[in-house]
């Protein structure tokens, strides 16, 4: 059995002509962590909110360590849930902001209490800065407050709402890193939302990818970069190519010419053959040519969207000589930068999390937009 189960549960906010989230499974080992991914309005944070006990589900079951948690109080659940914003008490000092939970509760020995809040400090890197004000911090040191705080409690589950969404670009890398590192060490199980799949890459033992409340995809990272088992999932990990395509066996025959692909599952069937943009390799003899219709340099590798037999394709090469619009290309394919998927079926807007009608889910807009650009003209 799992640590933690989430077992076809459901949410639909009142006014809400869709469920927020659909008939959700979802397990969790001891000590992992598994982030959820996903567009905004996907789902990603109810699911959050119904582990904590902040949200009810309609239906199903969550169990925690053999205990079905559906009718247990939030603060008797033993999840430990951090923020967007830190939260942190402006007028206390690192330390007292960190232990703030068992002081005000007066349930541990004040040694105690001093060990762990001196070791929690240690875990987040940072020493020194215990008697410093909150109002004092750096934004990445303000999470890493708010991570010591919520790992004071022994939590059995870790829950980060997008608690990096707030920081800067290059404060971001570096705190996926240090999450990833103060996680492990704790040895604590964490969920991790977030709607950046570099962050999910990065932080995740495995990914839970979400849309209109379902999960497409949960796995580990690489698989999306390899194995994408729909075409919504390839398209989020940025296989911006789909070409139709027929498969029998593991041959196929489509626009660009015959491929055969060994890894795969043999099959007679007609298909989404997915290429990621770096599947292609620029060389002066290369097995395709391309009219470049558009080029962005972007230092050591350039973007191209180009025509190939018909076909309107993005790649991106690493190339020293940067080709203009008009010029041809010449590329070979990395056939383990190609995958099949069934091609994909037309889906209805989801719904926000906060219950009301979005625009449509990403997958849907992204979907509209290739349509003209790869079919077979």
């Amino acid at each position: 059995m799992s640590f933690l189960e989430l077992i076809s549960i459901s949410k639909t906010y009142p006014n809400a002509s869709k469920p927020c989230v659909s008939g959700l499974d979802l397990t969790v080992d001891k000590g992992e962590i598994v982030a959820i991914l996903g567009p905004s309005g996907c789902g990603k944070t109810t699911v959050l909110k119904m582990i904590a006990g902040l949200e009810r589900q309609d239906r199903g079951s969550i169990i925690l360590d053999g205990q079905a948690l559906d009718d247990v109080r939030t603060e008797k659940r033993s999840t430990a849930m951090v923020f967007q914003k830190p939260l942190l008490f402006k007028h206390m000092t690192v330390e007292e902001n960190i232990n703030f939970a068992p002081r005000v509760k007066s349930q541990t020995r004040r040694r105690d209490m001093d060990v762990r809040t001196s070791e929690l400090i240690r875990l987040v890197h940072l020493e020194g800065f215990e008697n410093r004000k909150a109002d004092q911090l750096s934004g990445g040191q303000e999470q890493r407050v708010s991570l010591a705080r919520a790992l004071m409690t022994d939590p059995k589950v870790l829950l980060l709402d997008e608690p990096l969404s707030a920081l800067d670009a290059k404060l971001r890398v570096e705190m996926r890193k240090s999450i990833r590192d103060i996680c492990k060490r704790s040895g604590v199980t964490t969920i991790f939302v977030t709607h950046d799949q570099q962050e999910a890459v990065a932080v995740a033992d495995r990914i839970a990818l979400m849309d209109g409340g379902r999960i497409l995809q949960y796995d580990v990272p690489e698989a999306f970069y390899h194995r994408p088992v729909s075409y919504e999932a390839a398209m989020f990990f940025g296989w911006k190519n789909a070409i139709p395509a027929h498969q029998s066996g593991t041959h196929f025959k489509c626009g660009l010419g015959e491929f055969d692909l060994d890894t795969v599952e043999p099959a007679d069937r007609d298909v989404m053959l997915m290429m990621h943009p770096q599947a292609a390799m620029c060389t002066p003899r290369g097995a395709f040519a391309g009219l470049v219709l558009d080029a962005t340099y972007l230092g050591t590798i350039s973007d191209y969207r180009v025509d190939c037999n018909g076909l309107i394709l993005n790649i991106q090469v690493s190339c020293r000589n940067m080709h203009l619009v008009g010029e041809m290309i010449n590329f070979n394919i990395d056939s383990s930068m190609v995958w099949p998927v069934k091609p994909p079926v037309g889906g209805e807007p989801a719904d926000t999390e906060e219950g009301g009608q979005s625009n449509g889910s990403m997958f849907d807009r992204l979907r509209d937009f290739t349509k003209g650009r790869i079919w077979r003209r």
